[in-house]
């Protein structure tokens, strides 16, 4: 792992700076380093995409690194028909379940209800502040497990 030393300052007007871009782009409000772009803020799809290029555009940042397929799903993954499809069929289901148990009055329960259909069947890791936050101090998408920020400490006597 690289530790890099940082002033105060810089930390301070990059959080700042990054939280507030997320914030006034996104009318959600970031609270953790551990927010996700999609799981907390709601954010998907094109959205996502185009919340991406304007950061990268309006901070000079190179996306180079960055694979938004590791990360989020896309537009048709999330609105095609497929999955659209198939949710309509799984929420008629519960639906279905639900007046079962409601009309049983709880005499016939359903324990492995369906869940919500995932496109693809592949796993996504989402984006989270902290990583927006430091892709925005080295200018490069860079994993967080590989730098980490230390105060520097200067004394003036």
């Amino acid at each position: 792992m690289q530790y890099k030393e940082l002033p105060f300052s810089k930390l301070r007007q990059a959080y700042t700076t990054a939280k507030q871009f997320i914030e006034d782009e996104t009318g959600c409000e970031i609270d953790s380093l551990q927010n996700k772009i999609e799981e907390h803020l709601g954010i998907a799809g094109d959205d996502t995409e185009e919340l991406l290029d304007r950061f990268i555009k309006q901070y000079g940042l190179s996306a180079d690194g960055f694979e938004f397929d590791k990360h989020f799903y896309s537009e048709g993954e999330l609105f095609g028909s497929g999955p659209v499809l198939t949710n309509i069929v799984i929420m008629i289901i519960k639906v279905v379940m639900w007046l079962i148990e409601i009309l049983s009055i709880k005499q016939i329960q359903f324990n492995n209800k369906p869940n919500w259909y995932r496109p693809l069947d592949r796993e996504v890791s989402d984006l989270t502040f902290k990583q927006m936050l430091t892709w925005y101090l080295e200018k490069d998408f860079t994993a967080v497990e590989q730098t980490s920020y230390r105060l520097a400490t200067s004394f003036n006597y």
